[in-house]
């Protein structure tokens, strides 16, 4: 928001005591609503264009700009997923409406490959214990003890996940190797100052701000309302050690796995991949079929497309250069595999800034 405000000459009111202030005499309001009721309450004196960011008060008729729930929870499943892993949970301290959608979607998105999902929900199954952090911690511990392992645990919130890893710690449970977390927002603040840092996918906050300012000043410029929320997607899962793990039971094809991760940059086939863990092609493909979610040349297919994704929209390299680094040897090899998998050319990726 204050990227766009900057840009676009806006004298912008921020006071952390008075949220609203009283005499306030402004053009427009940009809101994060929340649960709760005071702040809609102070705002409805004001006759001026609104936005809210969030979709915790659908009640009020707000136009709205926010993140995609449910992207974030298929884009967690999918990363669990891409690990290999059976078992997963959720777990989550208030039944929100934010956390809501990224839980159906998670669970929706496991359903898919016939995988079912623990709910471990604080307010549902508390009881009657009082809401703190030592009786959470011991709550979560002991559900966490009974789950089977490996397990994938995703968490709607950056806080949440580190409880969960401290509940893994205190039942020995190793991370990510037992029970491997991931969380959302990418609060480096909490993600990278734990004894084991935590995976977390960022939810494009700075996108829904600046898309937020930008629906406000043609607001104020006489534009309609729109009647529709306008999502945002989250831009990726930011991994650290938390998710660095492989859950397969069947080694050689872990193996496998690990040798496409490690050398995907390299022009290697199939072939080096049979060789390296000493199985033959059908072998391994049936192996792949009984105990992973893709076959193994879609899965290097998956890994190359992921890393030139990142390349076109995170550096300035040319097609060509990034066809070499990820393993695709030429440019004409990496636009085909776009245009079959993403439905368009790396140039237009780049350009459209679309999501990984």
């Amino acid at each position: 928001m204050a990227r766009f405000a900057r840009d676009h000459h806006w004298h912008v009111t921020f006071d952390f005591d008075d949220l609203v202030p009283r005499d306030w005499q402004g053009d427009g309001v940009i809101t994060l609503l929340g649960a709760q009721q005071q702040i809609w309450r102070s705002l409805q004196q004001f006759d001026v264009p609104m936005v809210d960011l969030s979709e915790s008060r659908p009640d009020v008729p707000l136009p709205r700009v926010t993140m995609d729930n449910v992207a974030i929870g298929q884009m967690a499943a999918q990363h669990f997923l891409d690990r290999g892993f059976r078992h997963f949970a959720f777990v989550h301290r208030w039944e929100l409406g934010v956390s809501q959608r990224r839980r159906d979607a998670f669970t929706a998105e496991l359903a898919q490959y016939d995988r079912r999902c623990e709910i471990l929900s604080w307010q549902t199954q508390r009881g009657r214990q009082a809401d703190t952090r030592q009786q959470r911690h011991r709550w979560l511990a002991q559900r966490l003890s009974e789950l089977p392992k490996p397990l994938a645990i995703f968490a709607p919130r950056d806080i949440e996940a580190v409880e969960i890893i401290e509940a893994a710690m205190a039942i020995s449970a190793l991370v990510p190797d037992e029970i491997s977390v991931l969380g959302v927002d990418n609060t480096e603040t909490i993600c990278d100052c734990l004894q084991t840092p935590l995976s977390s996918i960022d939810n494009n906050l700075e996108q829904v701000g600046y898309e937020g300012a930008a629906l406000l000043s043609r607001l104020m410029a006489g534009e309609q309302s729109p009647t529709e929320t306008f999502y945002i997607a989250p831009s990726r899962v930011v991994e650290r050690r938390s998710t660095d793990s492989i859950a397969v039971p069947h080694p050689q094809v872990a193996a496998a796995l690990r040798f496409m991760q490690e050398n995907a940059h390299l022009p290697i086939s199939m072939v080096d991949v049979f060789r390296t863990v000493a199985m033959s092609r059908s072998g391994l493909e049936k192996a792949f079929r009984e105990n992973y979610v893709r076959p193994p040349m879609e899965e290097l297919r998956r890994i190359r497309l992921l890393r030139a994704k990142k390349m076109l929209l995170q550096t300035h390299e040319k097609i060509v250069n990034i066809a070499k680094s990820t393993g695709f040897e030429t440019s004409q090899n990496l636009c085909r595999v776009f245009r079959q998998c993403v439905g368009m050319t790396p140039k237009q990726f780049r350009t459209q800034g679309a999501v990984i």
